[in-house]
């Protein structure tokens, strides 16, 4: 069955384009352990430059084994320091599908 993750973040306006960089190489990181980005999307009204990514797990184990690969990976600390200076604010949300979604 598995669960869903929301990501939403807030990101710097001047940095925007860096964090689409950067999350360009973090993605296959996470796809590599099962991982899989349902979407991303970026706000058209209200907050702009918030950015939500919806990705499909496992369970919740399967969350942590994410993290653990992504640290581990020999580029981690260019993208924790790209992740830090361009993200203002993220809310991690764990989500579980209902019995009425398709």
């Amino acid at each position: 069955m598995g669960i869903h993750l929301q990501a939403t973040l807030e990101i710097e306006a001047v940095g925007f384009e860096r964090f689409l960089a950067t999350m360009g190489e973090a993605v296959p990181i996470l796809e590599g352990v099962g991982w899989k980005l349902a979407g991303a999307y970026m706000h058209c009204t209200g907050r702009l430059h918030t950015v939500v990514d919806l990705w499909q797990l496992e369970d919740y184990n399967h969350y942590e084994r994410g993290m653990h690969a992504l640290m581990g990976h020999a580029r981690f600390p260019a993208l924790r320091q790209a992740l830090a200076e361009t993200v203002r604010n993220e809310t991690l949300v764990f989500l579980q599908p209902l019995s009425y979604a398709r």
